[in-house]
């Protein structure tokens, strides 16, 4: 039994592609790639793997998440190189590493942090934009309502901000870094701190793209903390792709 950890790039081709699609396509693609794949036990058997916190629709990345399991061990690059030529235009295995044998199941439980980089064309301008942020993060409350499949209700963001500032402006937009509360224990969506701040979608161009995750080791019930860790590939020989 090995893990292999993968990271890998969501593009512009799949961003409208759900995370349970994403998932069912890297399936088949592993299988197509005849990767010696740890399947599940019960009457319809499925490659076992964990995949990080959703990426919010319409969004692309280069920092997504994934654990293969295998029967055997397997070289990461190799592993790498046959995934990817099978894989559709907008997904692509970026590096790859082996989980030690002495490390537990990799399900990705310690990622509660995502940063964001959201370029705005067609709204505010630098000046309007700082303004606004500073204003928005001094507020105690940020109070969003969320519906969906749940009833609606009202839902405070403010724990799930942990940073939001303009570090990009120029004739074409501004560019905002947000980073984010994600994961099982609850999170913000980039869309919402759009809207707080007052962006008018339907006039302006708005693109989101997740750059990197994070893992800050916090308590599940502990407010907003420094981050402590990023979401990196382990050190030494032999386990990078």
């Amino acid at each position: 039994m090995a893990q292999v950890v993968c990271r890998y790039r969501k593009g512009e081709q799949v961003k409208w592609i759900s995370h349970l699609d994403v998932k069912r396509t890297l399936e088949r693609a592993m299988r197509r790639a005849e990767l010696p794949l740890t399947l599940t036990q019960g009457h319809n058997p499925h490659p076992k793997l964990s995949l990080g916190p959703p990426l919010p629709l319409g969004a692309t990345s280069d920092a997504e998440l994934l654990t293969v399991h295998l029967e055997g061990a397997m070289d990461p690059w190799h592993l790498k190189e046959r995934l990817n030529a099978q894989l559709p235009a907008g997904l692509e295995v970026l590096e790859s590493w082996v989980v030690p044998g002495y490390r537990k199941k990799e399900t990705f439980g310690e990622v509660d942090i995502a940063e964001y980089r959201v370029t705005v064309r067609g709204g505010p301008n630098a000046e309007a934009a700082r303004s606004k942020v500073t204003e928005l993060m001094a507020r105690p409350e940020l109070m969003v309502q969320r519906g969906g499949e749940r009833p609606e209700r009202t839902v405070d963001l403010r724990p799930l901000v942990i940073g939001l500032e303009v570090v990009g402006a120029g004739d074409g937009g501004i560019e905002l870094r947000m980073r984010l509360r994600t994961g099982s224990h609850g999170g913000a969506r980039p869309q919402e701190i759009v809207e707080l701040l007052g962006i008018d979608t339907e006039s302006a161009l708005v693109t989101y793209h997740r750059s990197a995750l994070y893992a800050s080791a916090r308590e599940p019930a502990r407010p907003a903390a420094g981050l402590t860790r990023r979401w990196t590939r382990p050190h030494g020989r032999g386990e990078r792709s």
